[in-house]
């Protein structure tokens, strides 16, 4: 059904140019191969077929991302679900520049991640005394480090290990490469190319959290509330382009090697299967309420100040996605 649906939706978007000018969208995501269904959105003409023309453009961090969004230079991020959480209940780098006023409307995918070490580190007693690297301190994928070395290596930290806030994966690569960190959580496509370079995987995240809300498309209520044809025609591109990446392993693997410097065609294949793997794509691109709920428990164990946090719909609105999506 799904493969019918993709299949068909992409006869439509390639068949139609539509005549009147496309709604420029402006989307701030961190690199990887998450960004696949923005990807084939881009290139199958879903974007175009709903009046949309995303711009999309990279961030060197999730702090940058949040200052853009509430400086107004974009309309939409793509970023770890966690960080929405930590913005709006202070538990962040920085303080919040504007009200707490974002939510998560659309799913990516449950967070590809592995906790890679330099090759010196054998197992996790090895980073006991020294540094690891993390996108910013208090949000994003950093808990995700600090979780699975408490589980797995009973490291606690602040007490056994420090952590230095870098950047995103590229940046968390260049600390371990610089002798600055010894261990970071490490992104897809990366975590592979890495391992070629001698560095090693010592646990998947997906494995590790189970189910759990990774990267989610973000925007601000007001402008939410302002374009929400835009923010209809985002869903369903993004939904048409998830359910396509599924359905034709064929294309979808050419989009990800054409987007993906230097990417052979046996890890396109590696990577296709990871995407549509645990802890890969959300099918139809919907939030993952249970791994909200995770991201949830963990910021309550790992977030300072500490507090209880609010129900998932405190920072999910899924109206927008019920309405987008919606049989007519």
């Amino acid at each position: 059904m799904i493969g019918r649906l993709a299949a068909a939706l992409g006869a439509v978007a390639l068949s139609v140019s539509p005549a009147f000018a496309l709604n420029d969208v402006r989307v701030m995501s961190f690199g990887g191969a998450n960004n696949l269904p923005i990807w084939v959105a881009q290139e199958k003409g879903f974007f175009a077929h709903e009046g949309v023309n995303a711009v999309f453009s990279l961030t060197a961090g999730s702090i940058e991302q949040i200052k853009a969004l509430y400086d107004g230079k974009i309309d939409m991020i793509s970023t770890a679900f966690d960080n929405i959480v930590a913005y709006t209940e202070g538990q962040s780098d920085i303080p919040l520049p504007g009200p707490a006023d974002m939510f998560a409307f659309v799913g990516i995918g449950g967070g590809m991640n592995a906790l890679m070490v330099k090759p010196e580190i054998k197992n996790y007693a090895d980073i006991k005394g020294k540094t690891v690297a993390v996108d910013a301190l208090k949000s994003g994928y950093g808990i995700v480090l600090y979780q699975i070395l408490q589980t797995r290596g009973g490291l606690t930290f602040g007490k056994d290990y420090d952590a230095i806030s870098v950047g995103n994966t590229d940046k968390r690569l260049a600390a371990m490469r610089e002798n600055k960190a010894v261990a970071a959580i490490v992104g897809a496509p990366q975590d592979m190319d890495a391992v070629k370079e001698g560095f090693k995987i010592l646990a998947d995240a997906a494995v590790e959290l189970g189910a759990y809300q990774g990267s989610a498309l973000v925007a601000r209520r007001p402008w939410a509330t302002a374009h929400e044809a835009d923010m209809a025609a985002v869903i369903r591109a993004t939904a048409a382009a998830q359910d396509f990446i599924f359905a034709n392993k064929t294309e979808a693997t050419d989009i990800l090697r054409k987007n993906s410097k230097g990417m052979s065609e046996a890890d396109a294949a590696k990577m296709y299967d990871r995407l549509i793997g645990p802890g890969g794509l959300l099918p139809h691109a919907a939030i993952d309420i249970m791994g909200v709920e995770t991201v949830l428990k963990l910021r309550e164990t790992y977030g300072e100040p500490v507090k209880k946090m609010g129900p998932p719909s405190k920072y999910v609105d899924t109206s927008y996605y019920d309405k987008a999506t919606a049989k007519k």
